[in-house]
This record gives structure tokens, C-alpha cells and sequence, in this order.
């Protein structure tokens, strides 16, 4: 993922010109909001599981043809193989 501070540049740079004081506002507000945006990532990453939990078992109860023999959900191994893609 890129950076503000890269993209920025890279399009100043392609457009042949030094970055705008527009530019540089979009930059510094982005640090601003760092916080904010590093708090919801830690909320989402604290729930990572039940979210995870509920996705595999929407999966599950919407198709349950999973739980056929040779599908993704036949035994608790490969269910459990399941849920941990979906967190990944």
C-alpha cells in the first residue's frame, strides 16, 4: 500500500511540477487522522474473530451442500481450515 506522501509526489512528479500547497494540506490532514485511523484498526482487528466466526457460519447455513462428504465442510478439520482463510 502506498503512502499519502508517496502518492502525492509520484503524481506531482508525473505531471512535471512540485507538489501544490493543495497537496501538501491533503498530506498533513491525512497525519491528522492517523490516530483516528489506527484506533478503528485496532477495534477491527480486536473482533477479528467473532466476525470471523459469524461469516463462516453464514457460508455454512446459507449452502449447506458444504457439509457434503468431499465439499469444504465434511469434517471439523476442514471447517476449521475454513475459518481461517476467511480471517486471513
Amino acid at each position: 500500500m502506498k503512502s499519502v506522501v508517496t502518492t502525492v509526489v509520484t503524481a506531482a512528479d508525473a505531471a512535471g511540477r512540485f507538489p501544490s500547497q493543495n497537496d501538501l494540506e491533503a498530506v498533513q490532514g491525512n497525519i491528522q487522522r492517523a490516530a483516528a485511523r489506527l484506533e478503528a484498526a485496532e477495534k477491527l482487528a480486536a473482533g477479528l474473530d467473532n466476525v470471523t466466526k459469524e461469516a463462516g457460519d453464514a457460508c455454512f447455513n446459507k449452502y449447506p451442500c458444504l457439509k457434503q462428504p468431499g465439499e469444504a465442510g465434511e469434517n471439523q478439520t476442514k471447517v476449521d481450515k475454513c475459518y481461517r482463510d476467511l480471517g486471513h
